[in-house]
């Protein structure tokens, strides 16, 4: 038995201080990829399109309490100035309400520019994979 396993704890040590490949061939690691990637692919897809609805939701959410918020901003601006007699400075400049509306629509456009460059990216990995 010493003979069989005399040369195990020098084994042990050389498999803890190297690396080991399994030499597979072009095919197997292909037809595995082609595997997995069936097997995936329609949960990846379902998962987009949860995705997408949620975030369609959400989008409609947000654009439903930003009008909300505009138009609050825009009842107490024009209160306030019925209110007090506005200044030519007043007149001139642009609204609160008008200037919110510009910075929330430049956001979306942002959020909307990015969410398509990740969709691209997912798409991009599901067909690769």
């Amino acid at each position: 038995m010493d003979i069989h396993t005399g040369d195990f704890r020098r084994l042990h040590q050389v498999l803890l201080n190297q690396r080991h490949f399994d030499l597979v061939s072009e095919r197997d690691v292909r037809q595995a990829r082609e595997h997995v990637a069936a097997e995936i692919a329609p949960f990846l897809r379902e998962l987009i399109m949860r995705a997408e609805e949620v975030l369609a939701r959400d989008e409609r959410e947000a654009r439903t309490l930003r009008s909300k918020a505009t138009q609050e901003l825009a009842k107490n601006e024009s209160q306030s100035q019925l209110h007090t007699a506005g200044s030519d400075d007043e007149l001139k400049s642009p609204s609160m309400a008008a200037l919110v509306a510009d910075y929330e629509l430049d956001e979306q456009r942002r959020e909307l520019e990015l969410l398509r460059k990740e969709r691209l990216r997912l798409m991009e990995r599901v067909q690769s994979l």
